[in-house]
């Protein structure tokens, strides 16, 4: 029988984001377990490019909904209810198109969030489908209340929910869902296009000549753009900052390049080129304010031979080793101290340097996706 899964998602490649670096590796590793897959998601909400309404590859399908973008996704994600209107409509009505016209062949939904699996268990009920739910963030649930009884109901109606963070699964055991429901998994990356390279002449390509610390991500407060702006202030001209990203802090970003000299803005960077910056970086830093459902710049970085600084905030602390990495309380003082002392510790640095492609060969391989397919049936 030929296996098929409807993937439901309101973020998607060409957008950037873990969520989408993941769906990435995810189709990437079906497809060569000879998986077909079904995409239904939006036009890319946090940004002005666009993709192909329907685009069709080997095995991949998938349907693109346009939708008013404006940035709101990131704005409403503090507002349930509203961001649950903003983006319910469309998804159900190309997650219907892609059912109609594949329902023969789909076997299994899974949906990528909230919002998804309401989608995804309204349509099964029409449809008779098999539904797993993965969830890629926290949620931060009121003590009481309808968004969290809202949640239960739909987290404990799915098949299996599958959470990337020892964090993010208690969390769910705690509103109420079943502990049988929820299964952990780990993420993965493609460790032949993350791996390290000669740190030495990876710094000369790139034009490189100081310590230098690399932070990728949107930029917005949330993601601790601001503290580290802070840090770039107040940190001498010995260690060169590199920030890559969009969002709206970015006109803060460059007002600090034009009054620094220790700091460049390189705007929007396809994931292709992510592994050029990993390798010629001494630190990642990840100075999330919020807690992270996991994180895969801390993957890719260490995949890539390269130590990681991150906030001590969900995910975050299941994601870095203490061979790899530091974890840090995130304020403006703390990262400063965590990058000072890696700094003036090459020898612990260089340490973790060695560490890291090992940790990653051992924790992030594709073998990880076995965990999905097993649940998938």
């Amino acid at each position: 029988m030929n296996n098929c899964v409807l993937i439901i998602t309101s973020h998607y490649p060409p957008n950037i984001g873990g969520v989408e670096s993941h769906l990435q590796a995810l189709i990437d590793g079906l497809q060569k377990r000879s998986w077909k897959v079904i995409i239904s998601t939006y036009q890319p909400l946090a940004s002005k490019i666009r993709a192909s309404r329907v685009e069709k590859k080997e095995r991949l399908t998938i349907y693109r909904m346009g939708w008013p973008g404006f940035n709101l996704v990131h704005t409403l994600f503090y507002y349930p209810l509203l961001e649950f209107l903003y983006l319910f409509p469309g998804l159900f009505f190309i997650s219907l198109q892609a059912l109609i016209k594949h329902n023969k062949e789909i076997t299994v939904i899974h949906c990528q969030g909230l919002v998804p699996t309401v989608v995804g268990l309204i349509l099964s009920k029409f449809f008779s489908k098999r539904v797993i739910s993965s969830t890629h963030n926290l949620y931060f649930f009121p003590k009481n209340g309808l968004y969290k009884d809202f949640s239960r109901f739909i987290f404990s109606s799915v098949d299996k929910v599958l959470t990337p963070s020892k964090a993010a699964r208690a969390e769910l055991i705690k509103i109420g869902v079943p502990d049988e429901k929820v299964q952990f998994f780990r993420y993965w990356i493609n460790l032949e296009k993350f791996a390290p390279a000669n740190k030495k002449i990876a710094k000369q390509k790139l034009g490189w000549d100081k310590f230098t610390i690399f932070f990728v991500g949107r930029l917005i407060e949330t993601k601790g753009v601001g503290i580290l702006l802070e840090v770039i202030k107040k940190t001498k001209s010995n260690i060169n900052f590199v920030i890559a990203g969009t969002g709206p802090l970015a006109s803060e970003v460059e007002k600090i390049v034009k009054a620094s000299f220790n700091l460049n803005y390189l705007g929007r960077v396809e994931n292709n080129n992510l592994p050029n910056f990993y390798r010629a970086s001494d630190l990642v830093i990840v100075p999330s304010l919020v807690d992270e459902g996991f994180g895969f710049v801390v993957m890719e970085a260490v995949a890539c031979g390269t130590p990681v600084l991150a906030s001590n905030r969900g995910g975050l602390t299941d994601a870095v080793s203490v061979s790899t990495g530091r974890l840090f309380e995130p304020t403006v003082d703390q990262l400063k101290s965590a990058i000072d002392y890696m700094f003036s510790h090459p020898n612990i640095l260089k340490e973790m340097k060695v560490n890291c492609r090992k940790y990653a060969l051992k924790n992030f391989s594709e073998a990880n996706i076995e965990d999905i397919t097993k649940v998938y049936g």
